[in-house]
Order: structure tokens, then C-alpha cells, then sequence
């Protein structure tokens, strides 16, 4: 891991986008590759070193001090991905499905401009299905009041 030991759950979590990103694109290319007939032994170890990577990547997410709300918005990232399969649930029923979960990460998006739920983006990978995720429905209303009644 490069970010060193005292990198912000922020930059860890733009790292960890980074590698799952790449993970992704890898995946996609051994299966185009398998299924072509071709040896995927290579992809598969830099894979494996991959999944290492964002192992490490995630331990120093766990451990890190969240002391802004976008540190919050990186931890509830990488849980989507880690600790629940969320955004696989979305992707495959539908954030109808999801009303009040979709409306908090909406509202959550929409308090930390530039956020983006890359966990969210990778599982909805149908062309507009993470933007209509993010902008059906949105409220008039300004951000969650958290504390407030």
C-alpha cells in the first residue's frame, strides 16, 4: 500500500476506487478471455495480488480515524462493497426496492458535492443506471438534518 500510515480514510478510499476499478476491468478481461480459449493464468495472479492490494487497502480504512463527513460517506463506500452485498441487491431488484436507502444515499451524495458512491457505480453498470438511481424521485428538500427535528 502506498498511501503510507497516515493517509485520511478520504485517500484511502480513492485508492481502494482505484483498485476495485482496476479489478473490475480485469475481470471483464478474463472472461472475454476464457471464453476465447485463452490461458487467464497470468490475469488470474495479477488478480489474486489485486485482491491483496485492496485487502490492505481496506484494513487501514477499518483503522483509520473518520473525522469528516466525507470520511463517513468513504466508510459507508467500502461497507457497500465489504461488509454488505447492497449494491449488488440494488443492481439486481431494482432501488424501488430500496426506497428508504436509496433516498438516504441520495440525500448523502447530494450533502458532500463530488462524492460518488464508486461501489454503487461498479454494480450498476447498465448505461444511466446509476445516474437514475441518484436522480429519480430527489426530494425538493435539502440534505438529511441530521440532530435536527
Amino acid at each position: 500500500m502506498s498511501q503510507g500510515v497516515h493517509a485520511t480514510i478520504s485517500e484511502l478510499h480513492e485508492f481502494w476506487a482505484s483498485l476495485e476499478n482496476e479489478r473490475h476491468r480485469l475481470a471483464m478481461i478474463i472472461e472475454q478471455a476464457r471464453d476465447g480459449g485463452a490461458d487467464v493464468t497470468l490475469l488470474r495472479d495479477r488478480e489474486a495480488r489485486l485482491l491483496l492490494d485492496i485487502s490492505a487497502v481496506v484494513a487501514g480504512i477499518r483503522e483509520a480515524p473518520a473525522t469528516t463527513l466525507h470520511d463517513h460517506l468513504a466508510l459507508l463506500d467500502v461497507a457497500i462493497e465489504h461488509e454488505i452485498d447492497l449494491a449488488a441487491d440494488i443492481a439486481y431488484y431494482g432501488a424501488r426496492d430500496f426506497p428508504m436507502i436509496t433516498r438516504l444515499l441520495r440525500a448523502l451524495a447530494r450533502t458532500v458535492p463530488g462524492f460518488e458512491f464508486n461501489s454503487l457505480r461498479r454494480a450498476l453498470s447498465s448505461p444511466g443506471q446509476f445516474e437514475q438511481l441518484m436522480d429519480d424521485g430527489i426530494e425538493a428538500g435539502g440534505p438529511v438534518g441530521f440532530g435536527r427535528r
